[in-house]
């Protein structure tokens, strides 16, 4: 057999009696319990626009041109 008690705040039925006498929901409204946390939602982060290659650019050349490490007479 159940035990069942009202709550001091609302007189509704409690299942699961608590030694304050409150229910979970009067209980919190009364700050006898701590709020539960809220979740934060983040908004999705843009992606960033694609940029479309120069006209003069061949596909493929996107490396360092090697003519600045070559060497030089003074250098050497």
């Amino acid at each position: 057999m159940t035990v069942r008690l009202e709550c001091r705040g609302c007189k509704r039925a409690m299942k699961n009696p608590t030694p304050s006498g409150y229910g979970p929901v009067c209980a919190r409204k009364r700050g006898l319990t701590p709020r539960k946390p809220r979740r934060l939602r983040t908004a999705p982060q843009p992606k960033p626009a694609t940029v479309p290659p120069a006209d003069d650019v061949i596909p493929g050349q996107d490396a360092i041109p090697l003519f600045y490490f070559a060497p030089t007479l003074d250098s050497l």
